[in-house]
């Protein structure tokens, strides 16, 4: 059985593991699903919150819990707090796995990522500085959260050789937001990872919220990277 620790992309919190989690539980796996530092339900942050935090946050539960044989999984930015996870902490990783999510070269922030034309509306609507209002759709979900900026500026700093030695499975989601025409904004790091050092790299036929558009081969999908 695995220590599995399931982080959510932008707007969201752990609460969008909830079905999978419970699954995996049932199948004996320890599971954390943490919502992270501002993103918990019902709360506003005021306060600056960055990569770091998140890479922390997540560290902290690790620790805590004395958790080895470590099975990191990111959905979308997550995908950047997993990267920085796994370089940093001393616990075994057994696998990385990336649902439709960012992977970082050193040095690179989420913002090399963000397409140019998300970029000057995200900022404009900082109008605290410090968070990313929730656009629609994803504000018809109550628990969605404004999601802290410095997230998607810090760069993340990494052991390049560290990185390329773990097992790492990459999902593309091929109907990103269900708009014909609309830029894949990770695609490239799809095409990237097929060629470089352990990676195992899928495309599914689904949209970019996998865990709502296919919670049954997300999980099928930890239990195969666990094992």
């Amino acid at each position: 059985m695995a220590n599995i620790i399931l982080i959510s992309g932008t707007w969201h919190g752990g609460w969008v593991w909830d079905s999978i989690a419970t699954n995996l539980r049932a199948q004996g796996h320890t599971v954390f699903a943490p919502s992270l530092s501002g993103l918990e339900p019902n709360v506003e942050a005021n306060y600056p919150i960055n990569l770091d935090t998140h890479i922390n946050d997540v560290l902290a539960i690790i620790d805590a819990n004395g958790l080895q044989d470590l099975v990191l999984v990111g959905h979308s930015y997550g995908g950047m707090v997993i990267t920085g996870v796994s370089d940093r902490t001393t616990a075994r990783v057994k696998h990385l796995l990336y649902l439709d999510a960012v992977c970082p070269r050193p040095g690179e922030s989420e913002w090399n990522y963000v397409m140019d034309h998300d970029k000057p509306v995200w900022l404009a609507s900082c109008k605290d500085g410090l968070n990313i209002p929730v656009p629609e759709p994803f504000a018809s979900e109550p628990r969605t959260r404004p999601h802290p900026l410095a997230t998607k500026l810090q760069p993340l700093h990494y052991n390049q050789a560290k990185f390329d030695s773990l097992k790492k499975t990459y999902v593309h989601a091929e109907k990103w937001f269900h708009v014909a025409g609309m830029e894949h904004a990770f695609k490239p790091v799809f095409d990237r990872v097929k060629s470089e050092p352990n990676w195992s790299a899928l495309s599914w036929p689904f949209g970019h919220l996998l865990t709502e558009e296919a919670p049954d081969q997300v999980e099928a999908l930890i239990v195969a990277v666990s094992a």
